[in-house]
C-alpha cells in the first residue's frame, strides 16, 4: 500500500500515479502520511469551484476499474504525452543544440576579446583582465525548446562598468557581428540587458560586474566576498546562475523534470500565460513549480506529474509561499506579490513578479481548467491537445485595447518595443485602477496598411463596471510614464505609440481561433466551465 500524503488547503484527496511512495515532505505543509486505501479504487470527491462556476457530477459508483487498469492507462498517457511534445516541436534537434552550443562559444570569444579591450582602454595589463559568459534558465536546466532564448550573463571585471562599457561598448561591438540581428536595450530594468538574435537563436544578455580584474577565476571560485561586494544590479543579475544551480541540486530526478518542465512551458505559452512583463509567468516560476512537483514525488510518471502541477497549484492557498526548502520564511508578502514563489537561494527572496488582481485570476482560471481536463485518468478518449488548445482570445472577449508601435527602421522599431514592453506592468495595473482588467496577449501581429515597420498587441478587455475608457487619455497617461526620463525620451523622439479599442471582429484573421477542445470536452466530463462574471465580461 502506497504512503498518501495530503496536500494542502481544498485538495486533501489528490492521488499520485507512481509505483513508489512519494518523498517525504516538510511538515510545515504536508502531514505525516496516513494509510489510505487504493485512489484507483475509490476516487476522491471533486472539490469545490469557485463561484459563478457550474457543478462537477457525482463520481459513478458502479464497475470501478481494477488498480491495474490505471497503471496501465497511466502509462499510455506518459508515452502519448512525450509523443505529443516531439510532434509540436518542442524538443529541439541534435542540429538546433549543436547551434546553441556554437553561439555561446561565440559569445564567450566576444566578451573575452571586449574584456581585453576595455584593459587596453583603462590602461590595465590585459592578461590580468578576464570576462566570460554564464548561462542560466530553461537552457541550462535542460527544458529548452526550438524557440526558447538563451539567457546568459556576462561576468566582467571591476574596470568595466555597465551604462558605459557594457551598454555603449560592447552593444556596439555586437551589433557589427554578421550573425547579430534584432539589438535591443532594456536599461532601466530592474535587470538590465540586452536582447538580440544570434545565427537565429535569441539571446537575453544580462550583466555582472565584478569587484575584481580577472572575473572567470572570481566566479569559479564563488568566494563570499566577491559576491558581499556587489553592486545590487550585479547581484540580481546572478541571482539566475545561483537559483539554477540550487534547483539542479534539488531535483531527485533531472530527466524527469525537465519533461515536466517542458510540458508546463508549453501549456504556458498556448495558454497565454508566459509573459513575465504581461503580468503572467516568469521562466524562474515555472521552473520553481515544476521541481516543486518533482520534489514531492520523486517516482511519479511524467502524465503523474503534470497532471500533480494542476492538482496542486489549482488549490493551493496562495497565502503560504511554495518553497522548494519547505520551510518557514521571513519573506513571506514582503512586496505583497500575489503567488509568492520562493528562489531557493540564501538569504531567501521572493521571484520578482508583475501579477495583478487581472491576472492572477487568469492563471487561477486556467490551472483549474488543467485540473478538471487531466483529473479522470479513466477517460478512454483523452487527447493532450485539449490541455494545449491555443487560448480563444477572438472568442473570449467582446473588445480589445490594441496598441501599435511603429519606427522609421526595423532596428529603432526593435529598440523601441524593447522600451516600450519594459512599462507595460504600469499600463495593465493604470487600467485596474479604473476599474477594467485585461488580458495582454503577447501575440505580435503587423499592420500591412502600415508603411513604417511596427508591431500590434491586443488585449483582451475586462470592465468590472460600467465604466467608460477613453484611448487618448490613457495613450497621453502611459506616453509621461515612458518618456519620464531622458532615455525614454530619446527613444520615442521618431517612434510612435497608438492606442485604440476595437471590436472582435477587427481582430487579425491570425488571432481567429475556434475554442474545440475546451467546450466540447469540459461538458463531457460535467464541468460547465464558464468563466465567473467578475472576471470575463466582455467589455460595454
Amino acid at each position: 500500500m502506497d504512503a498518501y500524503y495530503p496536500l494542502p488547503a481544498m485538495a486533501p484527496d489528490l492521488p499520485v500515479w507512481s509505483h513508489a511512495a512519494p518523498a517525504p515532505a516538510p511538515a510545515v505543509l504536508l502531514p505525516e502520511p496516513q494509510t489510505l486505501p487504493s485512489f484507483f479504487m475509490h476516487p476522491p470527491p471533486p472539490p469545490p469551484l469557485p463561484a459563478g462556476r457550474g457543478r462537477l457530477l457525482p463520481w459513478p459508483i458502479a464497475h470501478r476499474p481494477p488498480p491495474e487498469f490505471f497503471f496501465e492507462m497511466d502509462y499510455r498517457r506518459t508515452h502519448s504525452l512525450i509523443q505529443f511534445l516531439t510532434d509540436e516541436g518542442a524538443i529541439p534537434t541534435p542540429e538546433e543544440e549543436e547551434t546553441r552550443e556554437l553561439v555561446i562559444r561565440e559569445l564567450k570569444k566576444i566578451v573575452t576579446d571586449w574584456a581585453k579591450g576595455v584593459a587596453s582602454e583603462e590602461r590595465v595589463p590585459p592578461r590580468r583582465v578576464t570576462a566570460t559568459v554564464l548561462t542560466y534558465g530553461s537552457y541550462t536546466l535542460g527544458a529548452h525548446g526550438p524557440e526558447s532564448d538563451i539567457d546568459a550573463l556576462c561576468v566582467g571585471p571591476c574596470i568595466a562598468n555597465l551604462p558605459h562599457h557594457f551598454f555603449v561598448v560592447l552593444r556596439q561591438i555586437l551589433k557589427c557581428r554578421p550573425e547579430v540581428s534584432g539589438l535591443q536595450t532594456v536599461e532601466n530594468a530592474k535587470v538590465p540587458l540586452m536582447r538580440f538574435r544570434f545565427s537565429g537563436i535569441s539571446v537575453d544578455l544580462t550583466y555582472a560586474q565584478l569587484p575584481v580584474l580577472d572575473a572567470v577565476q572570481a566566479i569559479n571560485t564563488s568566494s563570499p566576498q566577491y559576491l558581499r561586494r556587489l553592486d545590487s544590479r550585479s547581484w540580481k543579475s546572478l541571482s539566475g546562475v545561483r537559483v539554477n544551480e540550487q534547483i539542479v541540486q534539488l531535483v531527485p530526478n533531472q530527466e524527469k523534470f525537465q519533461i515536466l518542465l517542458r510540458c508546463i512551458k508549453l501549456w504556458a505559452r498556448r495558454r497565454g500565460l508566459h509573459c513575465h512583463l504581461l503580468g503572467s509567468f516568469a521562466g524562474i516560476h515555472l521552473a520553481i513549480l515544476a521541481a516543486y512537483v518533482c520534489q514531492r514525488f520523486p517516482n511519479a510518471t511524467a502524465n503523474g506529474l503534470f497532471t500533480m502541477f494542476f492538482g496542486i497549484f489549482a488549490h493551493w492557498p496562495w497565502h503560504i509561499p511554495v518553497d522548494l526548502h519547505g520551510q518557514p520564511t521571513n519573506c513571506r508578502h514582503s512586496d505583497g506579490c500575489l503567488m509568492p514563489i520562493v528562489m531557493p537561494c540564501t538569504p531567501p527572496e521572493l521571484c520578482a513578479s508583475n501579477m495583478t488582481e487581472g491576472t492572477f485570476r487568469k492563471i487561477r482560471e486556467e490551472l483549474m481548467r488543467g485540473y478538471v481536463l487531466t483529473k479522470d485518468l479513466g477517460s478512454h478518449d483523452f487527447e493532450w491537445a485539449w490541455i494545449f488548445e491555443p487560448f480563444p482570445y477572438s472568442t473570449t472577449y467582446g473588445q480589445f485595447l490594441r496598441i501599435a508601435l511603429c519606427a522609421p527602421t526595423s532596428e529603432e522599431l526593435h529598440d523601441w518595443i524593447g522600451w516600450v514592453k519594459s512599462r507595460f506592468p504600469y499600463l495593465i495595473l493604470k487600467l485596474e485602477n479604473i476599474g477594467i482588467e485585461c488580458d495582454p496577449n503577447s501575440s505580435q501581429e503587423v499592420d500591412h496598411t502600415v508603411i513604417k515597420p511596427n508591431t500590434v498587441y491586443h488585449w483582451g478587455l475586462i470592465p468590472l463596471s460600467d465604466v467608460y475608457l477613453d484611448p487618448s487619455s490613457l495613450k497621453e497617461d502611459f506616453m509621461k510614464y515612458v518618456i519620464n526620463d531622458v532615455y525614454g525620451k530619446v527613444k520615442c523622439t521618431d517612434s510612435e505609440l497608438t492606442i485604440s479599442i476595437v471590436d472582435a471582429s477587427e481582430l487579425p484573421k491570425s488571432m481567429s481561433n475556434d475554442s474545440f477542445y475546451s467546450q466540447q470536452h469540459l461538458h463531457e466530463y460535467g464541468v460547465g466551465y464558464q468563466a465567473a462574471a467578475d472576471c470575463w465580461s466582455a467589455f460595454g
